[in-house]
């Protein structure tokens, strides 16, 4: 054993050692600039052509759907371009440095449509106004993936230490989650504060009606972004020599071969029951956040001012259900957490809107809703941030499940088949969001808030509420067929430690 030791000296050396905080706030502050990122998509895009632009909501349904599948897809082959780049400036780095100016060109251009095509009022228009919007968030959504993945692998190589790699992680989450409460705050309460006096047609609107207001606040996310990223690049440079080199044998691209792996996971029965739930979980969050901001403007009838504060809210509840999960995972194990998380995340989604179809809630002009909403966002931010920890985690021992049954340990592929999954499902949530709206909601394009039919906003209550609920629900189904528990994944982990062992003795008695 001493030999071992002193072969292993300088690897210990390495491994043990601590990171500077500078290097670990370098390597964090990246997140922020794909959290403006998605704050703008997630939350604006749908509201912007919609009732900015006047885009019908199944074209941008149908945009989003497309262009998150492609970015499902180029998610591995960028993975594997990364992996196997070879430079004087490291594997990562160059994706670094080079992708933030196209993504902030193509986010810029997602918000300012040629002119030509705005003036248009025939189908033909609306088309092309379709065909940019598709394009440029393919654009967006891939340039994100140059950028996200290459960071994210680099947070593996700067150390392989585990306490070292959490302190990377954890940094990466804080920046995450308070630079979109931060930019949410400041572009409702800001950019988007007041009323304006829209120029399509001259109606007194809240601010994020308004096409004019959205300038200020697409130059400062773009700005944001630039310095994030490049702040990234820049400070994490001086590990390059310290990382790993790409390997001597290169892996090959290859789509049929990527799908026919994922298609080889699914051959784990408890794997299945967790996309099956991830997948309905993921359309739940779709339809969630293509209704969000109509919700709160017409159907709560909040104004700018009023919804800066959900973020501030959320962000910090979501984290707080973050830390707490493994301290209920430990006492009562994965399945009951994400069981209880979904129940709660399905409840708390409608529970506001249901008693509202009902009756039950107060009026839109009482000083009591908009408390009443934070808490109950709060709530549901919180199951939230509960549940992914413990979906996350579940992979992870059906990893190890599956390292039992065939001798292969498939991390990757696995995280990444989920990674392909969450983002399909996801972007159909949005096509059924947006499909949703102008077919059963039938919600016009251009309205001012207080002037919608209450016939209408009576269904969009109903798909934001029992509708959106119903996906919620099935996930809980699948998720209860997930049968891997804490005392089985002990008995997994002595099965492969025997057979390693097993594989071992023949080599120690040759010696």
């Amino acid at each position: 054993m001493t030999p071992n030791k002193t072969q292993d000296t300088g690897l210990r050396t390495k491994i043990d050692e601590k990171l500077s905080r500078w290097s670990v706030a370098a390597f964090g502050v990246g997140a922020a600039g794909e959290a403006v990122y998605l704050g703008l998509f997630n939350t604006f895009i749908t509201i912007f052509y919609n009732q900015v632009i006047g885009l019908s909501n199944t074209l941008i349904g149908i945009a989003i759907f497309v262009a998150l599948l492609v970015d499902a897809i180029t998610d591995p082959l960028i993975g594997i371009i990364s992996d196997n780049w070879k430079s004087k400036h490291g594997r990562r780095h160059p994706f670094l440095f080079a992708a933030p100016i196209p993504l902030a060109l193509a986010i810029y251009a997602i918000f300012n449509p040629p002119e030509s095509i705005l003036n248009g009022v025939d189908n033909f228009t609306n088309y092309v106004l379709f065909a940019w919007l598709a394009s440029c968030t393919i654009f967006s959504r891939v340039f994100l993936t140059l950028y996200s993945i290459p960071h994210l692998a680099l947070g593996g190589e700067m150390s392989k230490n585990h306490n070292q790699r959490s302190r990377l992680f954890s940094a990466n989450s804080a920046f995450s989650y308070v630079t979109g409460a931060l930019f949410g705050f400041l572009a409702w309460g800001v950019f988007f504060d007041g009323d304006h006096i829209r120029a399509v047609d001259g109606m007194v609107v809240p601010g994020h009606l308004n096409a004019a207001s959205y300038a200020p606040l697409i130059l400062l996310a773009c700005s944001l972004i630039l310095v994030a990223i490049w702040t990234t690049a820049a400070g994490t440079y001086k590990h390059v020599p310290t990382l790993s080199a790409p390997p001597q044998q290169q892996q090959a691209l290859s789509l049929k071969g990527f799908f026919k792996e994922i298609l080889a996971t699914l051959k784990c029965r408890n794997y299945v029951m967790l996309i099956a739930g991830y997948f309905f979980f993921m359309i739940a969050s779709g339809i969630y956040d293509t209704l969000s901001v109509f919700m709160n403007t017409y159907f709560w009838g909040l104004v700018p001012g009023q919804m800066r504060w959900f973020g501030l809210v959320s962000a910090p509840c979501a984290l707080f259900g973050a830390l707490i999960s493994p301290v209920l995972m430990r006492k009562f194990d994965r399945k009951p957490v994400v069981i209880f998380s979904l129940i709660c995340m399905a409840i708390t989604a409608q529970l506001v809107v249901d008693l509202r179809l009902l009756g039950l809630m107060p009026d839109n002009r009482s000083p009591a809703l908009l408390p009443l909403l934070l808490c109950n966002s709060g709530v549901f931010a919180f199951v939230i941030g509960l549940g992914a920890v413990a979906m996350m985690s579940m992979i992870g021992d059906v990893v190890d499940e599956n390292e039992l049954d065939t001798g292969l340990r498939q991390e990757g592929l696995f995280y990444s088949a989920r990674a392909f999954f969450a983002k399909a499902s996801f972007s159909f949530g949005h096509l059924v969001g947006g499909v949703g709206l102008d077919k059963f909601v039938l919600f016009p394009s251009l309205a001012v808030p207080g002037a919608v039919d209450a016939d209408v906003l009576f269904r969009m209550g109903m798909l934001a509420g029992p509708i959106m609920g119903i996906a919620s629900f099935i996930a809980v189904f699948f998720y209860g067929k997930y049968h891997l528990t804490h005392s089985m994944h002990i008995k997994i982990i002595d099965g492969i430690e025997e057979r390693k062992r097993n594989q071992q003795q023949p080599k120690a008695k040759a010696t």
